[in-house]
């Protein structure tokens, strides 16, 4: 045995005395899950066991360690997936070792691949697991990474053939997962141990297909389908396979990574790295990335002692390796938190709940500030000092609407500006542009913007109540509230009907002493008070 073993280690160092690549970047952690051909046979028979790999960056050997029940499974047959040279399986008892790699000067395989693929046969009836316990990665430098995941399957073994005696269900003799139409749905129900779903093609349709856990809900929009069937020729016998495997890894640095910003963080509950593909009888494989908005998620969560409007979604951002806020709809009544995803990776619900040293529990805006922080829609001006004070700049009311109203920003990506006075590369060039494209906001003359102008209280009235009409398409009437405030002649002729307009929809308030006070700058925590009515106020009206 050692002999093959050396020899392999012989075969891989010898590519690569011809062949060394120059250094390759920071790669994002690799991911590694078992995926069977079937959750359920007939003792007697065979079945495969893949061992696949996400985020793999410059694979060029690897060696893999499983466990199996050898009481009711016996190994057939090892295949190599990464095409060059295998060793011969190692088996003791119930471990196997299986190692592969590529010859010749070549770079290594990248993506999401399979490694290689296991043939049992059935020898007696039961639930039978194989777990994943190593995998050793060798890229084309001969550096080598040793993962441990958490990955497993357990095949159930009967003495004859599994029946699905339920209406509406479709049968699961071949490992697929039954699915039942409800209210012109497709939904897959699941127990919390399964980390995966495969589901016929055809079984699904046109309708949306709905994945149900007890910890999580996977919504799939129709076109989002399609588009994978239209990459493999809309094949009705593919399997659609929704994977949600649960991480670790990531997950042990969020805490401390978040709390950089001195923001006290909490997981909660389980993440999941979360994957969909549709697989042809062939083998080919068709993978959802990037899905515009048609898959959402939703988590549910237990734990009581959260604080729930501090809720959010995160994904994991494998360049920066780092979490990022993606949003996040929360019912509180049924513990849940919705988001719709622009693509599939790592996401976890987390609890983040900041606080700023200048702004004590008993001022009036600490949980309108501490909610916002949590949302990601005001940042302080250091890590710890939000300044509430301050005046507030054209450029930084702008970029603030920008995110409440959840638009897409251009960012570093913005090239041209239609305003003289912002430089394309100025951080909030991106957010000025696209508020200025969606009628939101205009400039102090043609082509100045005047950007670190300050922003006086009657024109964060009309701004506001532009967003409020842009988001909800609809238009606020206009009550006579002005002539409750002393001060009302001080409004601008051209502001008059956008400060009652703000005041009636609950936009905006007045100050103490019954006067407005329109011309006077409005302050880092009047800006913010004003996103948090106006999100809220949309979401009202949303919930109508």
């Amino acid at each position: 045995m050692k002999n093959r073993w050396l020899l392999l280690s012989l075969v891989i160092s010898l590519a690569f005395a011809v062949f060394v690549p120059n250094q390759a970047a920071a790669a994002p952690v690799p991911s590694y899950s078992l995926i069977p051909s079937t959750l359920s046979i007939q003792a007697g028979s065979e079945f495969t066991v893949k061992v696949e790999g996400s985020n793999i960056v410059d694979l060029y050997g690897y060696e893999v360690n499983l466990t199996y029940d050898s009481t009711r499974l016996q190994l057939q047959e090892s295949k190599d997936k990464i095409g060059g040279f295998a060793i011969d399986p190692i088996v003791t008892q119930n471990q196997i070792q299986y190692a592969g790699t590529k010859i010749g000067p070549m770079q290594g395989d990248n993506g999401s691949l399979t490694l290689s693929e296991f043939k049992f046969k059935t020898i007696a009836t039961g639930a039978a697991s194989i777990s994943l316990t190593s995998v050793k990665a060798i890229n084309s430098q001969l550096l080598s990474t040793v993962q441990s995941p958490t990955a497993g399957v357990s095949i159930q073994i009967s003495s004859h053939s599994a029946v699905s005696g339920s209406e509406g269900v479709q049968g699961n003799s071949n490992g697929l997962t039954p699915v039942k139409i409800i209210d012109q749905i497709a939904v897959a129900i699941v127990d919390s141990n399964q980390k995966f779903v495969s589901i016929l093609n055809s079984d699904i349709g046109s309708l949306p297909l709905k994945v149900q856990t007890p910890q999580l809900t996977i919504n799939v929009k129709p076109e989002v389908i399609q588009g994978l069937r239209n990459q493999l020729g809309n094949l009705k016998d593919a399997l659609l396979m929704v994977k949600f495997i649960p991480i670790v890894d990531e997950t042990r640095n969020a805490e401390s990574m978040l709390q950089r910003h001195h923001a006290n963080v909490k997981i909660v509950g389980q993440p999941y790295d979360i994957s969909l593909m549709l697989v042809a009888p062939d083998g080919r494989k068709a993978i959802a990335e990037q899905v515009g908005s048609g898959v959402e998620l939703i988590f549910s969560y237990l734990d009581k002692e959260i604080d729930e409007e501090l809720l959010g979604v995160y994904y994991f951002n494998e360049a920066s390796r780092s979490w990022e806020y993606v949003g996040g709809t929360l019912d509180a009544p049924t513990h849940r938190v919705a988001v719709s995803l622009d693509h599939l990776s790592k996401y976890v619900l987390l609890e983040y709940n900041k606080t700023f040293k200048d702004i004590p529990a008993a001022h009036w805006a600490f949980r309108t500030l501490q909610i916002m922080a949590a949302r990601h829609i005001v940042n302080g001006v250091t890590d710890d000092e939000f300044k509430p004070n301050a005046s507030t700049t054209r450029a930084e009311f702008t970029s603030l609407l920008v995110r409440a109203l959840g638009m897409k920003s251009e960012g570093a990506a913005v090239t041209f500006s239609s305003f003289a006075d912002v430089s394309a590369g100025a951080w909030y060039a991106g957010d000025v542009e696209m508020a200025y494209k969606a009628g939101l906001i205009n400039g102090i003359s043609e082509g100045e913007f005047v950007p670190n102008g300050k922003i006086t209280r009657e024109q964060m009235a009309a701004l506001i109540v532009r967003a409020f009409q842009w988001k909800t398409k609809q238009s606020i009437q206009s009550v006579d509230v002005l002539e409750e405030y002393s001060d009302a002649n001080a409004v601008s002729g051209w502001a008059a009907k956008e400060v009652e307009m703000a005041l009636a929809a609950g936009l905006m308030k007045g100050k103490p002493g019954d006067v407005f006070d329109p011309k006077a700058n409005s302050l880092r925590v009047e800006a913010a008070q004003a996103m948090m009515n106006l999100m809220n106020q949309i979401s009202i009206l949303e919930g109508l």
